[in-house]
């Protein structure tokens, strides 16, 4: 199950109980300053299927179920089309390249998700990122809430930033490692919210 964000998105998995989760197994935080549509397409892309199929012990790299959809497609595509009377010099370079263009753009599209999006993996980071997500939907909920004051809107920017930078963090090391960095960083975020709450009282 995937909650989606202004910021991201939420993983959890559902467990077989029927009680809901309290931690969730992934967290992905989008590239700051990204627009309503490339927040879209992000969130498009990361949802995709991404399974990967292993041709066996003889030829040991996977490939992508896209992929082998396409050959299976271009086959069935390109024998039909022989049979109806296209040429062959025609349709069997087609049914080569066909397969060889979805995985380009597989391809492409997997670099545009490594470059806006950092995905949070583990119990112990996860646990933590899910209180900065936390206020950051505060801040993102005040922001909605005043009509975009500039205040607001730019406590929601630097959260933004921080979830970001707490991100690559959580990437290559372990909470208890870094753990003075993220203290530092969730204070940070507490005083925003803060600073956020009291501005809905008066003039930030």
């Amino acid at each position: 199950m995937r909650e989606r964000t202004r910021w991201g998105w939420i993983s959890w998995t559902v467990p077989s109980d029927g009680h809901l989760p309290e931690t969730p197994h992934q967290i992905g935080i989008i590239a700051p300053g990204t627009t309503r549509a490339q927040r879209a397409i992000l969130h498009w892309l990361t949802g995709r299927p991404g399974r990967r199929i292993t041709l066996g012990r003889a030829l040991p790299k996977s490939v992508r179920f896209s992929t082998v959809c396409a050959v299976i497609g271009s086959l069935l595509v390109g024998s039909l089309s022989i049979h109806a009377g296209l040429a062959v010099d025609v349709a069997l370079p087609a049914m080569a390249l066909v397969p060889l263009l979805i995985e380009r753009l597989e391809g492409l599209l997997d670099d545009q998700d490594a470059t806006h999006v950092r995905r949070i993996q583990g119990e112990a980071a996860c646990r933590y990122t899910q209180r900065l997500t936390t206020l950051q939907d505060q801040l993102v909920h005040l922001d909605v809430q005043s009509d975009s004051r500039y205040g607001l809107r730019r406590a929601t920017e630097i959260g933004h930033d921080l979830l970001w930078d707490v991100a690559a963090v959580l990437q290559t090391q372990d909470t208890r490692s870094v753990s003075s960095a993220l203290i530092a960083r969730e204070i940070l975020m507490l005083r925003l919210v803060d600073q956020a709450e009291k501005s809905t009282f008066g003039p930030w």
